[in-house]
């Protein structure tokens, strides 16, 4: 049901010239920096969000928003899309949107006419960013002088996703009072509540790239201290105020 957002750290910080090369991916993006000054995407580096992790052992180690520690990165390789990247990067980390359990959803018995009908309805819902260790991976030959760095860089990109969360909770409020799933058996209804749920996780998961991204392009093409923590500060303070007013 769930769709995941995947954030890597290139390795290789260099100071040049012009710029600096070595920078961070978000879900597969990384940014290059040419002598021209421009930025090339590499097929795999764009961005993307989708299901990588259906293994319930490993989401079971799944945490919700809070800061990141080094021992948060648990996984011993990267992903097998990954692999042949390993050199290059820094820390790979999961993180996804899932409802909350205090979530509710109904289904209820009706009749129509001769027919027996289910209905299925959401009666509350919440969501909630995570962060999931098991496929979450932190290169070991990484330089101790950049941990700081990449470690906050990956802590800017779970906080985007738990903002999304958090914005998508306040949609879903309105969008529940119009919801009905009406079939013939309870397992279509229910089945329809869980695709509703995906495809709002999915649509919003989507529109968050291009926040991702927008941070990846000012905080990965130089190696901005100052840049960065701006960033962590202007998100931590729009999850306070929805925080204040939620």
């Amino acid at each position: 049901m769930f769709f995941d957002i995947r954030s890597d750290a290139v390795n290789d910080m260099k100071e040049m010239i012009i710029t600096i090369q070595g920078n961070f991916i978000i879900g597969g993006l990384i940014l290059l920096v040419l002598l021209t000054g421009c930025a090339r995407l590499p097929d795999y580096a764009m961005p993307r969000a989708g299901v990588y992790v259906d293994d319930p052992a490993t989401i079971q180690d799944a945490f919700a928003y809070r800061h990141l520690t080094r021992a948060d990165f648990k996984a011993k390789t990267l992903p097998p899309d990954r692999t042949m990247h390993a050199t290059s990067i820094n820390a790979h980390t999961c993180t996804r949107i899932r409802p909350c359990k205090d979530s509710r959803f109904t289904v209820s018995r009706a009749r129509y006419g001769e027919s027996l009908i289910y209905i299925g309805g959401i009666e509350s819902i919440t969501f909630e960013a995570i962060m999931i260790p098991g496929c979450s991976w932190w290169n070991p030959a990484m330089p101790a002088k950049n941990s700081a760095y990449v470690l906050q860089h990956e802590q800017v990109h779970f906080a985007l996703v738990e903002l999304t969360a958090r914005r998508l909770t306040v949609n879903a409020h309105e969008r529940v009072k119009t919801f009905m799933a009406i079939h013939p058996t309870p397992e279509a209804a229910r089945a329809e509540i869980g695709a509703t749920i995906k495809e709002w996780i999915r649509s919003a998961m989507d529109e968050s790239l291009a926040a991702h991204t927008a941070f990846d392009q000012d905080t990965s093409l130089f190696h901005s201290p100052k840049r960065q923590h701006w960033w962590m500060e202007k998100i931590e303070s729009e999850l306070s105020l929805f925080q204040e007013n939620n």
